[in-house]
């Protein structure tokens, strides 16, 4: 198996794994995938994860945000990754989120850097601009009382 083969699968691992705690709404499980200090960007705003509680509380309003639009399933789908330096990695996510019947509600990009840990793969950067705008552009902005 070659390296890229190999980081390829194990961080489709992470994404399953991450989907999967997302699904259930799992805020500990969600923590899990990332080590602190970690950093959440999204346009302008830029958001320091000091700890597994901060990460928890902003985690929390954001599944608040997906129960009141019935945003049950996800799908995430690697666009591409490659290994950087040190143990590190950047990746390119589509992400699809939908009713539990199915129905689509949104979709878009985001990108993660990651590292690897003792206990395996953590993020410790996201750029989810592209999550916020596919809110927005639906008229139920992330972080609104829609």
């Amino acid at each position: 198996m070659s390296e890229q083969t190999h980081l390829q699968t194990e961080l489709e691992a992470w994404c399953q794994s991450y989907v999967i705690a997302f699904e259930a709404f799992d805020l500990h499980t969600i923590s899990n995938h990332w080590a602190f200090p970690a950093m959440i960007v999204s346009g302008a705003r830029q958001l320091v994860m000091k700890d597994k509680a901060s990460f928890d509380h902003n985690t929390g309003a954001l599944i608040a945000f997906y129960e009141r639009h019935n945003a049950k399933r996800v799908t995430r789908t690697i666009v591409d990754a490659q290994a950087l330096i040190g143990g590190t990695a950047l990746m390119r996510v589509q992400d699809e989120i939908s009713t539990p019947d199915g129905t689509l509600i949104t979709t878009w990009r985001s990108a993660y850097i990651l590292r690897k840990t003792a206990d395996g793969w953590r993020a410790i950067f996201a750029d989810a601009t592209g999550e916020a705008e596919a809110w927005a552009a639906r008229g139920t902005p992330l972080g609104g009382s829609r």
